[in-house]
């Protein structure tokens, strides 16, 4: 007994030190990872490894919770130590407690309920106790319980549920608001001091809370907390105090603050995501976060205008794509209302035109991102309705940022419906281009930057049509780049558009770039003279494109042989 007491000591020493260089909770043990307090552990006759993690639960109990035990019999440990022990526990049960016993669930229960009610005075200790007792649920609710056992696992699902609930309250900095984890105007917020340069900052915490819950707490709802309701429970707390004022602290405006705050809210918003992405994997929830992530996607200003725009971005598409391809599927009516917004307005006396162009581009922008959600030809059945809203806009909004939506909405359709579908679209298509190029070649002096950028979503979607090599646009390619021989002479007479475009850049003068009112949404084309860089481009094109198709028949004429 004194001989397990001592080994036992001597490995919380162990414990604490071995995680002082590395406390961060998302951290990974790898296979050099030193496990010598658990073979001091292990060593001891008798000590099997429930043994062992139960004798670890009773001292973290005693060093933490217990307040019974005199001064003198009650060691004296920080806050790091305890975290120490906590993660150690966790890495424990999850490699080396293979065999799965309903022993556990007594002494979870009670340490569960005792750090439940005592949330205030372990407010920083519950995001690491969460991953320990998560390992441990997950080790015994497996379990082929008795009736009484079966009380005791319903009581530990209501703890663990009421566990989660607390760290969602932390995570949208509800719990305690006067006292704990304050806003502050400096980034960097101490929570807890770890020894050397390691500092747990209130971000730190929060990214750590949403990224466990959504990575292994919710995937993992039926086998954490059975009982349906209480599933329902959670994903509304976490709705309501992490989600939803995410959503509206980027729905008020812009963000003016320094960029290492910045850079903390786009990493917060893309754990909000990864959580909804979680909650979209269970259909059973899928009431609880639909109509606020339907909404926050119908909002003005959910797609980017500005380089500090954190709700959408390349890196958070996929996530929003996925959450919009499960709320479509189930709520088709949903497209018809994106339709519907798309249509062109009547005449009206006093119409502000600029912004209703404004309104008309993003509901655009809008339906491509629907579509280029969705699965390949799934919107196949409101393709001619599509067709109609595109001519109708191209017909009568002559404004360019309204045309460049009308560009990607096509380039999308090209890329999310089948070729032999698209055949009514390509009179549009070719006409549209057309007009654009000559357009640009019949242009006098400086375009407008709005001009600048419809010219180059046109050479965006030229450049789409010579990737994709389709069948219906290589009988007309011709209207863009000499595709005979006479383009590896460089012949100067040819009507192709993009050698037309070319020839007259060559005979421009030199102009010096000027960057004067133009946006951040969109990058600069502005085409100066002879010595522009997409001069380049337009001069190569029909060279390329027939060395190309050379390049293809010889390895026809080679397969064939």
């Amino acid at each position: 007994r004194h001989s397990s007491a001592s080994s036992l000591h001597t490995s919380r020493t162990s414990i604490t030190s071995t995680h002082r260089d590395a406390p961060a909770p998302e951290d990974e043990v790898s296979a050099e990872w030193n496990w010598r307090a658990t073979d001091l552990l292990e060593t001891v006759p008798g000590r099997t490894p429930m043994n062992v993690l139960i004798g670890l639960l009773n001292a973290l109990h005693v060093r933490s919770i217990d307040t019974t035990s005199s001064g003198t019999d009650r060691p004296r440990f920080s806050s790091l130590d305890d975290i120490a022990l906590t993660r150690f526990v966790e890495l424990y049960t999850r490699h080396r407690l293979t065999a799965r016993s309903a022993s556990l669930i007594p002494h979870m229960v009670s340490m569960l309920k005792e750090y439940n009610n005592n949330a205030q005075q372990h407010k920083f200790m519950l995001p690491f106790l969460l991953r320990m007792f998560t390992e441990l649920c997950e080790r015994v609710s497996s379990q082929t319980l008795d009736p009484l056992q079966q009380v005791y696992s319903h009581e530990l699902c209501t703890a663990y549920a009421r566990m989660v609930d607390n760290c969602i309250l932390i995570a949208g900095r509800s719990f305690d608001q006067t006292t704990w984890l304050r806003r502050s105007e400096a980034p960097g917020v101490r929570a807890i001091g770890l020894p050397g340069e390691h500092t747990l900052t209130e971000d730190d915490i929060i990214e750590h809370i949403l990224t466990y819950i959504g990575g292994a707490v919710i995937p993992q709802f039926p086998q954490l907390v059975p009982d349906y309701e209480r599933q329902v429970s959670i994903a509304m707390n976490l709705m309501h105090y992490a989600v939803v004022p995410a959503f509206k602290s980027h729905m008020t405006g812009g963000y003016s603050g320094p960029a290492q705050a910045l850079t903390s809210r786009s990493q917060h918003f893309a754990q909000i995501l990864r959580c909804l992405n979680a909650l979209s994997q269970q259909p059973s929830l899928m009431k609880v976060w639909k109509r606020e992530v339907w909404e926050f996607f119908c909002d003005q200003k959910f797609f980017p205008t500005s380089p500090d725009h954190v709700t959408m971005s390349p890196a958070l598409a996929p996530h929003w794509r996925h959450l919009i391809r499960t709320l479509l599927v189930s709520e088709k009516e949903r497209f018809a209302e994106v339709l519907a917004k798309v249509a062109t307005s009547g005449p009206a006396l006093f119409a502000n035109r600029e912004h209703e162009a404004q309104m008309r581009a993003i509901s655009l922008r809008r339906l491509s991102f629907i579509v280029w959600a969705g699965a390949v030809n799934q919107y196949l059945a409101s393709l001619p309705q599509i067709q109609e809203k595109l001519v109708d806009i191209l017909k009568n909004t002559p404004h360019p940022s309204v045309q460049i939506e009308v560009l990607l909405c096509l380039r999308v359709l090209l890329c999310r419906v089948s070729n032999h579908h698209m055949s009514n679209f390509w009179p549009m298509l070719l006409t549209e281009l057309m007009r654009l190029f000559h357009q640009q070649l019949n242009r006098d002096g400086r375009e407008e930057p709005e001009q600048a950028n419809l010219f180059l979503a046109a050479c965006k979607f030229l450049d789409l049509l010579f990737i994709l090599g389709t069948d219906d646009f290589l009988v007309h390619q011709w209207i863009f780049i000499t595709d005979t021989i006479d383009a590896l002479h460089g012949s100067r007479s040819s009507s192709a558009l993009l050698d037309q475009l070319s020839s007259r850049l060559l005979s421009m003068p030199r102009r010096k770039r000027d960057k004067t009112g133009l946006d951040d949404t969109y990058p600069e084309v502005l085409v100066g003279g002879s010595d522009d860089p997409t001069n380049l481009v337009y001069h190569q094109m029909s060279t390329k494109g027939v060395e190309t198709a050379g390049a293809l028949g010889l390895n026809d004429l080679q397969t064939l042989g």
